[in-house]
C-alpha cells in the first residue's frame, strides 16, 4: 500500500470518519484534524512505517491544508537520505 494510502487509513481509523469523506483535496479542518491530531496522525505513521520521520516534518505541516499536502510532505520527508 502507498504511503497516501497508509495516510488515509490511518485518519479514518484515528479521526473516525467514513473512508469516502477522506480525499486528498479533503481539508484537515473538514476531516476534524487539528496540531495535536496531526502529531498522532504522524506517531501512528511511524509506527506503521517501521522508522522515524525528520523532526522537520511537524514544523513543515503547519504550513498544509489538505489531506493531500500532508502526503506530499511526507512523502518528501521520507525521499530524504537519513
Amino acid at each position: 500500500m502507498s504511503l497516501r494510502g497508509v495516510l488515509q487509513e490511518i485518519v479514518v481509523e484515528v479521526q473516525g470518519v467514513r473512508p469516502e469523506q477522506v480525499s486528498e483535496d479533503a481539508t484537515l479542518e473538514e476531516l476534524g484534524i487539528d496540531s495535536m491530531a496531526v502529531a498522532e496522525l504522524i506517531v501512528e505513521l511511524e509506527i506503521r512505517l517501521g522508522r522515524e520521520l525528520p523532526v522537520g516534518v511537524l514544523r513543515q505541516l503547519r504550513e498544509v491544508h489538505t489531506l493531500g499536502d500532508v502526503a506530499t510532505q511526507l512523502e518528501a520527508a521520507l525521499a530524504e537520505p537519513a
